[in-house]
């Protein structure tokens, strides 16, 4: 099974979208409220657009997220103080990424990515007695 990156962004609409990158002739995305919705809706396209291409490959999806994408999906799992906390970005700032009142810099969102990956890290070596 082939191997595709999948771009999940929020519109200025605030709805989000998931869009494979891959060099096939037949086009298919989602979208959605919410990104959950966004990646369903990929799925049901993609099982769509192989119904009227019987040629196009079964995919397995690597989905990178925008900042707001990540902050609405993870935000039930992880409050926006935490976050705070794991990538030293004041909440407030953090809140205006996920309204989209503000989208953040480059190295934001490799700050933001940097913390997170050193919080997973140090979660995988989190062992219990």
């Amino acid at each position: 099974m082939k191997k595709i990156d999948v771009i999940i962004e929020r519109g200025k609409d605030g709805l989000f979208t998931a869009v494979p990158q891959h060099e096939h002739s037949v086009g298919f995305f989602g979208s959605g409220k919410t990104v959950e919705e966004a990646i369903a809706d990929l799925h049901n396209s993609h099982a769509e657009a192989k119904e009227m291409l019987s040629e196009l490959p079964d995919f397995e999806y690597n989905i990178l997220y925008d900042i707001a994408s990540f902050l609405q999906l993870f935000g039930k799992k992880m409050s926006l103080a935490g976050l705070q906390t794991i990538t030293g970005i004041n909440r407030k700032q953090l809140s205006h990424y996920v309204t989209g009142h503000s989208k953040p810099s480059p190295a934001t969102v490799r700050k933001i990515e940097q913390g997170i990956k050193a919080f997973t890290e140090e979660l995988s070596r989190v062992a219990f007695v």
